[in-house]
């Protein structure tokens, strides 16, 4: 059984929502699949801490390496001040090349001590750094752990829904003739999209105003009409 003109325009007109419901379930989906796949924010938190703990023992390593240097430095100096005080160096040059370098070796010592002081400061501000960073990580978790089941309902929700409209649009699809389908198909092709609704005297597709006359014909035809215009189906809802 054929459908009447305004059966065959609502049907269309039907057919295009649902096509609209569908594209737009179908992108929810897709982005509520991809945040159960990939949590932005934990994920910046997670690679923000690891960073963190990167610096944390370069730091750390650098601090041992300037303490090994102190120590080392210390012992060169404890080595020299013994030579210097065994009374074995007699010869003035000796004598002065001697004090000279204990010097030099307690300018180094005082310098690397000095340095060793501003890591130490360093490893404690990073030490710290690392806690609180690890504490916000632990609590972006804690908010997508309880987050998750919100987004799986959700999830299960717009999948059932896009089923429910799937179906529904084969009903619409099969109240429309192949001529018309293939009509309304080429001007979705062309236009995006094939029926336009009457709203205020305008056309919704190109937000011209339809002519009174069209107006009056469109609430009496009997063959389908298109906006004079874009060539769009016009449909008075």
């Amino acid at each position: 059984m054929w459908v009447t003109l305004m059966d065959t325009v609502q049907a269309l007109y039907e057919l295009q929502e649902m096509e609209g419901d569908l594209q737009k379930s179908k992108a929810d989906l897709a982005e509520v699949v991809s945040r159960l796949d990939h949590n932005e924010g934990v994920a910046r938190s997670r690679d923000r801490a690891a960073r963190a703990k990167q610096a944390f023992t370069k730091l750390q390593l650098q601090q041992g390496e300037l303490d090994v240097d102190v120590q080392a430095t210390a012992a060169r100096l404890k080595e020299l001040e013994q030579r210097l005080y065994s009374g074995n160096t007699a010869a003035s040059k000796d004598l002065l090349a001697l004090q000279h370098e204990i010097k030099f070796t307690k300018e180094k010592q005082a310098d690397l001590e000095e340095k060793l002081l501003a890591k130490m400061e360093q490893v404690e501000a990073g030490q710290k750094a690392v806690a609180t960073i690890d504490a916000e990580l632990a609590s972006v978790e804690s908010a997508w752990e309880t987050e998750i089941p919100t987004l799986q309902q959700k999830q299960e929700q717009l999948e059932q829904h896009a089923k429910d409209v799937a179906q529904w649009y084969e009903s619409a699809e099969a109240a429309v003739t192949p001529v018309d389908l293939k009509t309304y198909r080429v001007l979705q092709k062309s236009k995006g999209t094939a029926i336009a609704k009457v709203e205020r005297g305008m056309c919704s597709g190109c937000t011209i105003a339809i002519p009174s006359h069209e107006l009056q014909k469109l609430r009496t035809s009997t063959t389908p009409m298109r906006c004079s215009n874009c060539g769009r189906f016009l449909y008075t809802g």
